[in-house]
């Protein structure tokens, strides 16, 4: 355990490493969300949203709790697979005496730790000042706290399994492109789920991406019914069972091809 402790260390280390970065990034998001809210405002000013199914206010919470929770739940394991076996070090990393995707775990942790105390913290106490609104509902809290756990996790599998597919592809970055553009829109990150067209919904039903954000974010923000909360939990569960096993067995047939560059 402490081997995987010091991993999400270096995962905190690696995030912090660049403050000109850091800074950057901070300052896109705070940029991202006054978009958004400008964007929304604006929209329903001109009335051009009078036939949009969320009002004005419960946009605005959908879209500033999605900011918020998008500060910790990006996930770099794309990327940081793409680079272990473009260089060939994903060699060493499978032989040591630590579960490769577990070592991938600890260090996202470690990464998200970092993105909550820089980003998500800061950008909660600017909201609380400048936003005068009620922005959740207290009531469905832990519920909302427990499906970002699921939703947390959800993403970490789907990422995983994407990364995993660069045993064959060796290079994912183009797939990941599309797959990014896709998930963002479908998983209610950039656009509440519930302004989707009737078929773009039925679509996204049978889609893991909106048990990352549409779910959690419309929990914490919507009052419900307790039968609607067991519901969506209940979604969240099902497709995080079935990305560990998709994930499990992308792993198993994966390692046996992987080729590696570089080394």
């Amino acid at each position: 355990m402490r081997k995987y402790a010091d991993l999400a260390i270096i995962g905190i280390k690696e995030h912090t490493a660049y403050l000109n970065s850091v800074w950057a990034n901070f300052l896109a998001k705070i940029v991202y969300l006054y978009m958004q809210y400008a964007l929304w405002t604006g929209l329903f000013s001109s009335n051009t949203g009078k036939n949009i199914p969320l009002s004005q206010d419960e946009t605005i919470r959908y879209i500033i709790v999605a900011t918020v929770i998008s500060t910790f739940m990006e996930c770099d394991v794309i990327a940081w697979i793409n680079n272990q076996i473009q260089s060939g070090d994903v060699a060493n990393q499978l032989i040591r005496p630590l579960g490769y995707r577990s070592m991938i775990f600890a260090k996202h942790i470690g990464t998200s730790i970092a993105r909550i105390m820089i980003y998500t913290l800061p950008l909660g106490i600017l909201i609380s000042i400048f936003y005068h609104g009620e922005l959740i509902c207290r009531e469905q809290l832990l519920y909302g706290f427990l499906s970002i756990i699921l939703a947390y996790l959800i993403q970490f599998l789907y990422s995983l399994i994407i990364g995993q597919m660069a045993f064959w592809l060796i290079v994912t970055w183009p797939l990941n492109m599309l797959l990014a553009a896709i998930y963002k829109l479908l998983s209610g990150s950039w656009i509440p789920a519930a302004m989707f067209p009737r078929v773009l919904t039925v679509i996204n039903m049978f889609l893991p991406f909106r048990a990352i954000y549409g779910i959690p974010v419309t929990l914490i923000t919507t009052p419900m019914s307790y039968e609607s909360i067991c519901e969506n939990i209940f979604i969240q569960l099902i497709w995080l069972a079935v990305l560990f096993l998709v994930s499990e067995a992308v792993w198993i047939v994966g390692k046996n091809k992987l080729v590696i560059q570089g080394g």
